[in-house]
């Protein structure tokens, strides 16, 4: 990223990676495509009510692994925070 920027004609260019723990529950982050919420919403709400299902247990399969104490969902999530001079 830094590179990118430098070749851009910025200078005194630095990067750094931003990491935290999104927190929130099955529940939650569920809702939004269940709702129809982005393109992944409406591929779901798309499906007929057998499908649904079998998504939203494929969904709760692969929460397992983020799941802590008291069924709160911890995604990991990073980002890159770059910038320069002109």
């Amino acid at each position: 990223m830094a590179a990118l920027l430098g070749d851009a004609g910025l200078l005194n260019v630095v990067c750094d990676t931003l990491v935290w723990d999104h927190r929130t529950t099955l529940e939650e982050w569920w809702s939004g495509p269940a709702a129809g919420v982005a393109t992944i919403g409406q591929i779901v709400t798309s499906q007929n009510p057998m499908v649904i299902a079998e998504i939203k247990d494929h969904f709760e399969s692969l929460c397992a692994d983020f799941t802590g104490p008291g069924g709160v969902l911890v995604l990991p999530h990073a980002a890159l925070m770059a910038h320069g001079q002109a």
